[in-house]
């Protein structure tokens, strides 16, 4: 009997990419009524091509959902034009028709954002109201995607 060996590849799916954002954020809802929010991020892929630096970016679709509305609201507002940002997340795929024509897209799944500038128009009472959102949660402040 000859022992047959099955390679036994891990079930890995794990990004992280930064970037700045393209447009402005949208919000949108599930056909469930779950609310998240759309971006799309540019990363700029940099080499050196015979003489010259040569930027290339990438573009993606990023899917961000937050449970907590306020938290959700609060991020949303900051997700604007060139803001830069961290995803983590899992790379999805899908596929639709519309008008009989296929379409395919690869898109993540983010499960943590951070925002990597920090608000210059907050007033006391938004620093406030964010203070205790934070203690309500009870999570540290490392732990906070934005």
């Amino acid at each position: 009997m000859s022992a047959e060996r099955v390679l036994r590849l891990p079930n890995i799916n794990f990004v992280i990419i930064s970037g700045r954002l393209v447009s402005d954020a949208e919000k949108r809802v599930t056909s469930d009524g779950r609310g998240f929010i759309k971006l799309r991020i540019a990363n700029d892929q940099t080499y050196r091509k015979e003489d010259q630096w040569v930027s290339e970016p990438l573009f993606i679709d990023v899917i961000y959902s937050i449970r907590d509305e306020l938290r959700q609201d609060e991020v949303f507002r900051r997700l604007l034009k060139g803001t830069p940002i961290v995803v983590e997340g899992k790379l999805r795929y899908r596929e639709w028709e519309t008008e009989g024509k296929r379409y395919y897209s690869y898109y993540i799944n983010a499960y943590r954002l951070q925002i990597l500038e920090r608000k210059v128009e907050q007033t006391e009472e938004q620093r406030e109201e964010f203070s205790e959102l934070d203690e309500e949660e009870g999570l540290p402040p490392e732990d906070i995607p934005f």
